[in-house]
């Protein structure tokens, strides 16, 4: 029976390690060989993200490039504007210089005109106090 004991244990270790070196070895190459296709599922969703990233870049790029355009549209629009009120600016300048000068002139006549009426009246009392009619 001493025999028999012993073969039956060894056939338990047997079939225990046969079990384990099994397992290792089938955990060994199922890691081995799922490693490439891991890394190759990995590569490709770097590939997916930046492409996103792309994608998403792209976008702001193309709303930016739009915004920029119509500012520079806006800003033609202003100088064009701009011009136009610094031409009106200096053509009302040239206006009021010129009523500026009507206006002296104006003054000068008023007071020419005083200057008349006061001869005038006057002359008037002289001749009411000499007695001639007018």
């Amino acid at each position: 029976m001493d025999m028999m004991q012993g073969l039956e244990i060894s056939y338990y270790v047997v079939t225990i390690i046969s079990g384990i070196v099994t397992a290792g070895l089938g955990g060994f190459f199922g890691w081995f060989f799922t490693r490439k296709q891991y890394n190759s599922q990995v590569k490709q969703q770097d590939i997916t993200n930046i492409d996103a990233a792309i994608t998403t870049w792209q976008n702001i790029v193309n709303s930016l490039e739009t915004r920029v355009n119509k500012l520079l549209e806006e800003c033609t629009v202003l100088r064009g504007e701009n011009e136009q009120l610094v031409r009106e600016i200096s053509q009302l300048r040239n206006e009021i210089i010129s009523l500026k000068s009507q206006s002296r002139k104006i003054m000068s006549y008023e007071k020419q005109i005083k200057d008349y009426q006061d001869r005038i009246s006057k002359y008037e009392q002289l001749l009411i106090a000499n007695g001639i009619a007018y």
